[in-house]
This record gives C-alpha cells, structure tokens and sequence, in this order.
C-alpha cells in the first residue's frame, strides 16, 4: 500500500525543498548557466553557419541575389550537424541536471560539476541518449492522436469556409477548437511528466532500462494525476513573477529609449535588458530547482510504502498468567 498524495504532504515537500534549493541557490544558478553555454555555442555555430558567409560576402560588396542565396544553401548543410550535436548532448546534460536536483531534494551539497559528470563514462552517456529519446518517444505515442484529430477537424473547417464563404463563423470555431485542443493536451502533459520521474530510477541505477524507468515511475502516480496537476498549478504565481519581473525590465528599457534620446537611451535600454536576462537567469535556476527537486521528493514519498502499525509481539496467556508469561 503506497502513501497518500495529500494537500499536507505537497506543502511539507515543497516547504523542505524549498530551504534546500535557497542553501544552494548559488550552485543553482552556476549549473544552469554551465547548462545554457554549449546550447549557446550551438546556436552561434549554426546562425554563423547559415548567415556568416552571406554577411561576409555583402559587406565585401557582393549584391547578387543568386549569389547570396547559393552561400546561404551551402550553410543549410551544417544545419544538420548542430541538430545532432544537440540530440547528443541534451539526453547526457539533462541526466546530470535531474542528478543535481535528485541531490538537493536529498539535502545534499550537490556540485556543478555533476552537470558534465555523464560524459564521463559511456553507459552514462548511452543512458543520457536513450531516455531522452523514449522520453519523446512517449510524448509522440500520447500527442499523436488529438494532434490528428485536431488536423482533421482545422482542414474540414478550412475546406467549409472555403466553399461556403462563411470566414466569421468559422474563425469562431476555430477559436473554440484550438481552447478544447489546448484542454485537452493538458492531462497529456500531466501525464508525460510522470514519466519524468523515471530519472530518479536511472540516478540510483543507470543500468536499468529506460523504458521501463519510465513505465514503472509513471505507475507510481496512478491514480494521482488529478494531485499532481494541482502540484503543478502550485508553481503559477512563480511563473508569473518570472515573466513579470522580465517583462517589466524590458518595458522600463523601452520606455527611457523613447523618453531618453540619443546614445543615453540606447545605454538605458541595454542596461535593462541585461538587467533582464540577470534576473531571468537567477529566478528561473531557482525555479526550476525547486520545482523538480519537489516532484522528486513527491516520487519518492508516493513510492515508498505506506507507514502502518508497529508489530508487536504477542502471545495468548494461559489463565492465571500475565501478557508476559508471568503468573498473577
């Protein structure tokens, strides 16, 4: 019998992980910028890839369309090198990083280095591989069907309108349709995130399969997607300050560039924009520690039997003796 996913349980969870991530708020944000570096170096290789020599050849004067275009096609090829660069690293980083937050649910000192500690060995680095594949694998399994219904029903839409004429009704519609396709999506997503759970299982034991990592954490909340969702609405208002807090720095930029002329207002809006991305960094690195080190915790509560009464020795006294054997 498995404990109870109850109210009290979610906020004590979140109470402790939430102490922990702030004793490790610097390691937080140091690994998620570790993180985000060779995704940046990634994207820079493909837009210098694919816009390098064009801008190369127009600042040497070249104007020729044909030209130009032929350079950007020759670029399109490294294209798909940066995408499979990306699917090698993302299963090995995002196996360090659910380690890091695996450690800091368990009140450890987790280091930043345990970030790269996958590419350290090669079943390490095969595992990282494979679970992110079956992990999208999953998702595709779960999505495909309202995806295909969702297509068939926008093309009939599309295809009436068109015979008919009748756009205002059916924008209507299909602004009905894509609010139920967005509801629906959402116990998928619920649902694709108790897989998630299946790298704590990999953490302890990198042998196991993945597949039935992920099958055997998912099992753990049966039953319980309805907790887990109000588990995840639980996070909102620290969304909302994230994008607020971003957004509002960006507005103040853009607000002193039209109230401030020149090279000063130019100077105001970089300055808020890096304020920006600062603050963007650090919540979100405490944000997203805190909220999977929380579903960690919740997995491991929900899989650990539920408590019951101590055995107690017993033994039926003969008449005349006491429940120690003793006689009266």
């Amino acid at each position: 019998m498995r404990q109870e996913f109850t109210a009290q349980m979610r906020k004590e969870i979140k109470r402790a992980c939430k102490g922990r991530v702030l004793d490790n708020l610097g390691r937080c944000i140091g690994i998620h910028f570790l993180c985000m570096v060779p995704f940046a170096l990634l994207f820079l290789m493909l837009y210098l890839s694919l816009f390098g020599r064009v801008f190369a050849m127009a600042m040497a004067g070249y104007t020729d369309e044909y030209m130009l275009g032929m350079a950007m096609t020759q670029g399109v090829n490294t294209v798909w090198l940066v995408v499979f660069l990306m699917m090698i690293i993302s299963g090995p980083l995002t196996f360090g990083m659910m380690g890091f937050y695996l450690a800091v649910q368990r009140g450890e000192k987790p280091s930043i280095g345990m970030l790269f500690k996958p590419f350290t060995s090669l079943r390490s680095l095969w595992t990282g591989i494979k679970m992110e594949f079956c992990l999208t694998f999953r998702a595709l399994l779960w999505m495909i069907g309202p995806s295909i219904v969702y297509m068939v029903l926008v093309f009939s839409l599309a295809f009436s309108a068109a015979m008919r004429g009748d756009v205002r009704s059916v924008s209507t519609v299909m602004a009905i349709l894509n609010v139920l396709y967005v509801i629906a999506l959402i116990p998928i997503e619920v649902k694709l995130m108790t897989y998630q759970a299946g790298w704590v299982i990999l953490c302890d034991d990198e042998t196991r399969s993945v597949w039935d990592a992920t099958r055997e954490a998912s099992a753990v909340f049966r039953g319980q997607l309805g907790n887990l969702f109000v588990f995840v609405l639980s996070f909102i208002g620290w969304y909302i300050l994230l994008l607020g807090v971003t957004y509002l720095c960006v507005g103040l930029g853009v607000a002193g560039i039209m109230v401030v002329q020149g090279s000063t207002g130019i100077a105001v809006l970089v300055a808020a924009i890096i304020a920006a991305v600062c603050l963007a960094v650090l919540l979100g690195a405490f944000l997203d520690t805190y909220e999977m080190s929380a579903f960690f915790g919740i997995y491991e509560a929900l899989s650990k039997p539920a408590a019951g009464p101590q055995d107690t020795p017993f033994t039926d006294p003969w008449p005349g003796q006491g429940n120690d054997g003793t006689p009266q």
